[in-house]
């Protein structure tokens, strides 16, 4: 076990059962993960990060400093003492001028723990806020002027002597000017979405929503990545909503993998059809699962945040069912199936996200999008009618089995309105499955 693992283990087992008093939700141990984090992202040494791990232990548990000393060494110890508050039962405004005072005799190293702290106390709370819609300090002992006295005084203790435009300490500034001064960039706010400011709230809470869960993630020693898979009628704007939510995900700084169609692929056009094409269509679409499994596992090897995948396994289901409806395989074939892979859907995926409308709306849109006038061979009420009528056989067996399956009848709704219907849907689901790794890890 390296020594930054020892150290952070050591922090869980200081912090176990507190809470984050702003975010019950969330327990304590995120902060202290959330200033290392911080202060490896500006490069600071090995013992400055450790120190992070560390800040709150001897202010919020039973260790003292001697106990960090002897674990730990002097020097994690000077620079976790650096960062602890005085004794607790002076009042807030007497302890809050001492971190004032002492905090301009201190030299960077130590700085960079109470700035890196404050940034982080700063950003979760403009989180919670932005999500909510208002600001709201009754989770502090003080109120608005006093938290803004204070910060604002440390900020001016940190400069002190240094370089006003070290990047941690401009952002610590921006968070300061934001939230207790009012001082934002509203050109997108009031420029850009002037006659629409009711979409800019829902894309400032997503935005905030998207924010917070890349924290959890972040807070986490090993995670797997969140697989969503997208299925459903054919136009209904899958391929936008992938796209949309790739570039949504990754301009916060996520990994994300997008996964297109298996037999859309140049590997099953040229290798694996030409093998199945002359086979019945059962044995066809029994085998094909194999392949589509095997591709999902192998994403999945690679640690990204996100993979996005187009009609994968659940998809599956919804296309046999379709063969059974037409006698083209028998039910005890789709029993085998449902067998083996439901639990590999419920185990490797975890949100689908079905788009739908009706047959004729479907047509409708292909004749729009495109110039031509020339007969669909494929895209026909028929084929769109049974592929409907199986994924709403799909959406009540993913009830019975309890797959988290979401339907999203696009039918009389924008692109714009259902992609922030998907969107909304995933972030609230990936933060219940963050928060309960979290738990998991850290109870």
């Amino acid at each position: 076990m390296n020594l930054e693992t020892k150290v952070r283990n050591f922090a869980i087992k200081a912090h176990r059962g507190q809470i984050r008093k702003s975010d019950p939700q969330k327990p304590m141990i995120i902060h202290p993960i959330n200033v290392a984090n911080i202060l490896k992202e500006y490069g600071f040494d090995e013992n400055v990060i450790l120190a992070g791990y560390l800040h709150d232990v001897v202010e919020d548990t039973k260790y003292e400093i001697t106990d960090i000393e002897k674990k730990f060494g002097k020097d994690i110890a000077s620079l976790v003492f650096g960062a602890s508050e005085p004794d607790k039962s002076l009042s807030w405004e007497e302890r809050k001028q001492h971190t004032i005072n002492e905090t301009k005799k201190l030299d960077l190293r130590h700085k960079a723990i109470i700035c890196a702290d404050k940034i982080s106390n700063l950003e979760d709370l403009r989180i919670l806020a932005e999500i909510k819609g208002e600001y709201d300090f009754s989770a502090f002992k003080r109120g608005f002027e006093s938290q803004k006295w204070y910060y604002t005084e440390v900020y001016n203790s940190l400069i002190f002597n240094e370089d006003s435009t070290n990047p941690m300490f401009i952002r610590l500034k921006e968070l300061i000017d934001y939230i207790f001064y009012n001082k934002k960039n509203n050109y997108v706010k009031d420029v850009i979405f002037k006659d629409n400011k009711e979409e800019y709230k829902k894309l400032n809470k997503i935005h905030y929503q998207k924010e917070e869960i890349f924290k959890l993630e972040k807070a986490l020693s090993n995670n797997t990545p969140y697989v969503i898979e997208f299925t459903g009628t054919p136009r209904t704007g899958k391929t936008n909503l992938i796209n949309n939510l790739k570039d949504f995900f990754q301009k916060q700084g996520f990994t994300v993998e997008v996964i297109e169609e298996f037999i859309a692929t140049e590997n099953y056009k040229k290798e694996i059809y030409p093998i199945l094409k002359d086979k019945p269509k059962n044995i066809i679409n029994i085998e094909i699962p194999k392949y589509v499994l095997k591709q999902l596992e192998q994403a999945i090897k690679k640690k990204t945040n996100i993979i996005i995948i187009e009609r994968s396994l659940f998809d599956r289901l919804i296309w046999i069912d379709r063969l059974v409806l037409k006698k083209e395989m028998t039910e005890e074939e789709y029993t085998s199936f449902k067998k083996e892979y439901l639990p590999l859907i419920k185990e490797k995926i975890n949100i689908i996200i079905s788009t739908y409308t009706d047959s004729i709306t479907a047509i409708k849109r292909d004749y729009n999008i495109h110039l031509s006038l020339e007969k669909r061979k494929f895209l026909n009420e028929d084929n769109i009618n049974e592929y409907n009528k199986s994924l709403s056989n799909a959406e009540k067996l993913a009830k019975k089995e309890q797959i988290n399956f979401n339907l999203f009848d696009t039918t009389n709704k924008t692109e714009r309105e259902i992609s922030f219907e998907v969107v909304s849907t995933i972030l609230a689901d990936m933060k219940k499955n963050l928060l309960e790794k979290v738990q998991k890890e850290f109870s």
